[in-house]
């Protein structure tokens, strides 16, 4: 990628992109790791610079590096919620009619970017994913985890609970390692009305582990 298009990008010049010679950008080009223009805006949190992007060269919506990553992977793992809300925005815009292609796309490990979300434990990056499409929480990688068993794995009561209340169907997947009885406990903290903590733990042999503690109130 040229040198002037990746620091435009990454320091936010706007005027850079404006005028003749904005119009005449290559914005194809690639960085290292097969990062586009887009992917380079996403990873800076630059907003403005990628309304401009996407306005000119809208095919970089779909684009991926060598990761498989989208730039909507990319800002939903780094947490920058308005630059997703964004990104979502323009897939509804033009995708009429269709299943949200791009917030379902999935990269080198099959992880969509709810799976990304959760694994850096972003709750509002989580929550509007899945407000906008819940069939998200069925989606499993090639491990075989799941949105529920990644934030139950790590400890992430809040996103657990989420996903539980608003997708009761969603998959509990993560081969031999999660079931139903998981999510149950899960519930159960929610019912006590108390503050909840949950420990995740694995034993020898492997398999995981899920306890709440309840303050005050133990089950």
């Amino acid at each position: 990628m040229d040198a002037g298009l990746f620091n435009a990008a990454i320091l936010g010049n706007v005027s850079f992109f404006e005028g003749n010679k904005g119009e005449h950008l290559n914005l194809n080009q690639v960085a290292d790791r097969g990062n586009s223009i887009l992917h380079v805006a996403a990873k800076f949190e630059k907003l403005q610079i990628m309304e401009m992007v996407l306005e000119r060269q809208p095919s970089l919506f779909y684009k991926t590096n060598r990761k498989g990553n989208t730039a909507l992977h990319i800002a939903a793992s780094l947490g920058y919620f308005d630059m997703t809300k964004h990104l979502i925005t323009f897939a509804k815009v033009k995708e009429v009619g269709k299943k949200m292609e791009l917030v379902r796309m999935t990269n080198n490990v099959k992880n969509t970017a709810v799976h990304e979300a959760i694994i850096n434990d972003h709750y509002a990056i989580v929550e509007l994913l899945i407000s906008e499409d819940p069939e998200l929480a069925l989606f499993t990688n090639n491990a075989g985890d799941s949105p529920l068993f990644l934030a139950v794995d790590r400890g992430f009561c809040r996103i657990a609970l989420h996903i539980l209340e608003v997708v009761p169907k969603c998959s509990y997947g993560r081969r031999e390692r999660m079931n139903v009885l998981h999510a149950a406990v899960i519930s159960r903290a929610e019912s006590a009305k108390e503050e909840a903590r949950l420990i995740i733990c694995t034993n020898t042999t492997g398999n995981i582990q899920a306890e709440i503690a309840v303050l005050n109130n133990p089950l």
